[in-house]
């Protein structure tokens, strides 16, 4: 689900993942280096472009995921919301869900693309209320960590204090 939403990211181009971009010695020495390598374009730009722009929407109010939303950043989000299978009836279950949100940031110029997947929550269990908090607040911890620069609802950037 992350490499499809990040080729949309990418402007269509499926990137092979990766983890680690870098190791270093106890020194600080680069022992080895990983830089994105390109698997294929699934998708044309012009679609990708298309689905950000929808993905952005779910995000902004009267969206499904309005809880998805990090304060001084354009977001781009899905979220999802499924039901399981009865084991007994073999049809989907009532009760028993998996509810997910899977968005990136900032919309316009990604760095970081984020799956949130709750299985079988205990209270409510639409995506856009279970998982796109988990989300935001996962989001807004990780572009502070990365140093990723505030843009305005315009996506200007801010002024560097």
């Amino acid at each position: 689900m992350v490499m499809a939403v990040s080729a949309i990211a990418n402007g269509g181009w499926l990137m092979r993942p990766y983890v680690v971009s870098e190791v270093r010695s106890s020194t600080g020495e680069t022992i080895a280096r990983f830089e994105p390598v390109v698997r294929r374009r699934p998708i044309s730009s012009q679609t990708a472009k298309a689905l950000t722009e929808i993905m952005r929407g779910a995000v902004l109010p009267g969206g499904t995921g309005t809880l998805g939303a990090v304060p001084g950043y354009d977001v781009a989000g899905k979220t999802g919301t499924a039901q399981k299978t009865d084991p007994l009836t073999g049809g989907y279950s009532a009760t028993r869900m998996v509810s997910s949100f899977v968005g990136f940031l900032p919309a316009d110029d990604p760095k970081l693309a984020i799956l949130v997947v709750v299985d079988e929550p205990q209270t409510e269990h639409w995506g856009g209320t279970v998982a796109a908090p988990v989300f935001q607040r996962i989001a807004a911890q990780a572009v502070r960590h990365l140093g990723i620069v505030p843009q305005t609802e315009q996506g200007q950037i801010l002024a560097a204090r």
